[in-house]
This record gives structure tokens, C-alpha cells and sequence, in this order.
């Protein structure tokens, strides 16, 4: 059972609490997006996932970043933005318990 929304682009496993284990590059190179945009979603997963940052910070340094603009990049800023449950942001591995969520 998963509380809250995962995010688009990622992979997430397990309940309570799940967590996000990086991008779905398989699926993602299936639908054909260049390298360039998996480097700039890569980059912004990690401000989201692997800093000391809180979720607003996180979002405040993906906006800010001039290098990361593309439109999936900025649909993913969207998506953190109106999910009203809230996100998944737990990292995956022993270590997780201490991302911010």
C-alpha cells in the first residue's frame, strides 16, 4: 500500500513507507527521450532525493538551476507541487531514514 504519490519518471518500491530507488531509465529510453533530458531528470531527482534539502529548497534549487529547464523537468516541479497527498521521497537503501521528506 502506498500513502502518497510516486513520482513520475521514477521507480518506487515497497509500503510503508515506500521508497524512490532512482529514474526508470529502461522506460524512459524505451519512449525515446534523449540523453541530454535523462541527465537534466537525473539532476534534479538528486536535489529531490539524495540532499539535505527539504522538499521546498529542493524545488526553489531545480527552478533556479538554468541547466536543468526541459518540459519533463518542469512537469515533474509540477507534479511535487499539486500532489495532494503529497510524495514519495524516501531514498531507496539502508540509509533512507534520513532523507527529508
Amino acid at each position: 500500500m502506498i500513502t502518497k504519490d510516486a513520482l513520475p519518471y521514477g521507480r518506487t518500491v515497497g509500503s510503508r513507507p515506500a521508497r524512490v530507488f532512482g529514474l526508470n531509465l529502461i522506460g524512459l529510453k524505451r519512449r525515446g527521450l534523449a540523453d541530454d533530458t535523462l541527465r537534466k531528470l537525473r539532476a534534479a531527482y538528486r536535489y529531490l532525493t539524495q540532499s539535505k534539502l527539504n522538499t521546498t529548497q529542493a524545488i526553489a534549487r531545480i527552478e533556479g538551476d538554468a541547466s536543468l529547464k526541459c518540459p519533463e523537468v518542469d512537469y515533474l516541479v509540477d507534479f511535487i507541487r499539486t500532489a495532494s497527498r503529497g510524495v514519495i521521497l524516501r531514498r531507496g537503501g539502508k540509509k533512507s531514514d534520513d532523507a527529508e521528506e
